[in-house]
């Protein structure tokens, strides 16, 4: 089991035209290698790596959000 996974967030920027906030992931080898193993691939590219951080990121805000309970829209 590895636990020295380490992500870094900066650069965040948000757009008001498009409503959409971008930002910039740095995670070192530990936090890759739990992606393949996530996965059960080895030696992925860190396309393959980046895309597969974007879903793990999609599904733990979903996971949360239903957790917290949906917000209230009046």
């Amino acid at each position: 089991m590895i636990t020295n996974q380490k992500i870094d967030v900066g650069d965040a920027q948000y757009s008001r035209l498009s409503q959409t906030l971008s930002f910039t992931v740095a995670a070192n080898v530990d936090a890759i290698k739990t992606i393949e193993d996530i996965c059960g691939k080895t030696n992925m590219s860190m396309e393959e790596v980046a895309r597969e951080m974007g879903k793990l990121l999609e599904s733990a805000l979903v996971i949360n959000y239903t957790r917290g309970g949906a917000r209230v829209k009046y």
